[in-house]
């Protein structure tokens, strides 16, 4: 029982201290960081803000589009130089499309819950 309560307790302390290195980050460190996590040749979503949180990688086209598992926060797409990719919102509707290359620290004001990553 106390094993179990010491490691929650340091993993939470693990979380609060990577939200708070996160949050001191410029603009410009979170998209150096972000470039550097997100493959060439992928499209990368994150979560959240900032190129933060639970990040998705896609280099694959899918014949629908991929269901998210959680709202898009930010993304980057370093598909190859033209590559189209699509973000759709909660009712399947068509939000924006991004062609490669091209990054975004938020998530343009939509709601999105799937990509077609090209």
């Amino acid at each position: 029982m106390r094993k179990i309560a010491a490691a929650g307790a340091g993993s939470l302390l693990l979380l609060g201290a990577g939200a708070g290195v996160a949050s001191a980050e410029t603009q410009e460190e979170a998209t150096a960081r972000a470039k550097l996590e997100c493959a060439e040749g992928y499209l990368c979503v994150w979560d959240d803000f900032n190129y933060t949180g639970q990040r998705t990688d896609f280099f694959e086209c899918s014949d629908l589009p991929i269901d998210l598992r959680y709202t898009l926060g930010s993304f980057m797409n370093r598909q190859y130089a033209g590559t189209v990719a699509h973000f759709y919102g909660p009712a399947g509707e068509h939000q924006y499309s991004s062609t490669a290359p091209e990054d975004s620290p938020n998530d343009k004001g939509f709601e999105t819950w799937e990509v077609d990553p090209c």
